[in-house]
């Protein structure tokens, strides 16, 4: 209760000291204030982003959904053939490593706007989820393992029997915390040229000068990240009540 308390102290402190830093200048007129902020969304209103929020989401979605399907595979690959994991790793590494505006104009290249941002999402969450999977695949507990292989059971049998069920906190983990990554590849992609989109929208912003503007779609970025963060976050505690890590997050 106590750390809630200071932790909402310091957002209200961290907004004062914004608004007052906007309304003064003392940073120069690229920090825009907190209010005049939302001010600007409210004047943009459902109109604008209602043009611009659905893009995004549907490239972010196909994006998330194919990236993560993608890094799980690999990952069950890895366990079943031991061989390939330096294999797998090394283009997980690879795609986290490699900056995301430095692909993003060669993905352009190779395909047209909502499939660009749709592989910068993909390639955005790859990796965590990958990481997250295998390390959750070999969190099963021996005892289970031996057990089913004791009955004769294979590789596949103990992988779809014990360790999927032993992972899936930490694949849910990793899927939460590949949201917003999913969102950011996203916009990252829509800078490509493209004529709707958050991204889109924020490139125009910034070419007009628009500070209010380009902190408003920015903010509105964020809250997105945020309620699809929680939205996962609420799918991991409901369909893991039993993993010590969901425990101590309600906690």
């Amino acid at each position: 209760m106590r750390s809630r308390a200071l932790g909402t102290a310091g957002t209200v402190a961290v907004l004062l000291v914004w608004q007052l830093v906007g309304m003064t200048g003392l940073l120069g007129p690229a920090i825009a204030p907190p209010l005049e902020i939302v001010a600007g969304i409210v004047d943009d209103g459902v109109a604008f982003y209602a043009l611009h929020v659905p893009v995004t989401l549907a490239s972010a979605v196909v994006g998330y959904l194919w990236g993560n399907l993608a890094a799980i595979c690999c990952a069950a690959v890895v366990m079943t053939v031991p061989a390939v994991e330096r294999f797998v790793l090394q283009i997980g590494i690879a795609s986290v490593c490699i900056p995301l505006v430095a692909i993003a104009p060669i993905l352009a290249a190779c395909f047209n706007g909502p499939v660009t941002s749709a592989v910068m999402a993909a390639v955005s969450v790859f990796f965590t989820t990958l990481v997250g999977t295998i390390n959750g695949l070999r969190r099963t507990d021996p005892a289970a393992l031996d057990l089913v292989r004791a009955y004769g059971g294979g590789r596949y049998l103990v992988l779809r029997k014990v360790q999927l069920r032993s992972a899936l906190p930490g694949v849910l983990t990793a899927l939460k915390i590949a949201v917003p990554a999913a969102l950011l590849g996203t916009v990252i992609g829509e800078f490509m040229g493209q004529e709707r989109g958050l991204g889109a929208a924020l490139v125009v912003a910034q070419q007009s000068s628009d500070v209010v503007r380009t902190s408003g779609i920015t903010l509105v970025t964020g809250v997105i990240a945020g309620l699809a963060f929680a939205v996962v976050g609420w799918i991991e505690r409901a369909t893991t009540p039993w993993a010590p890590s969901t425990a101590g997050a309600s906690a």
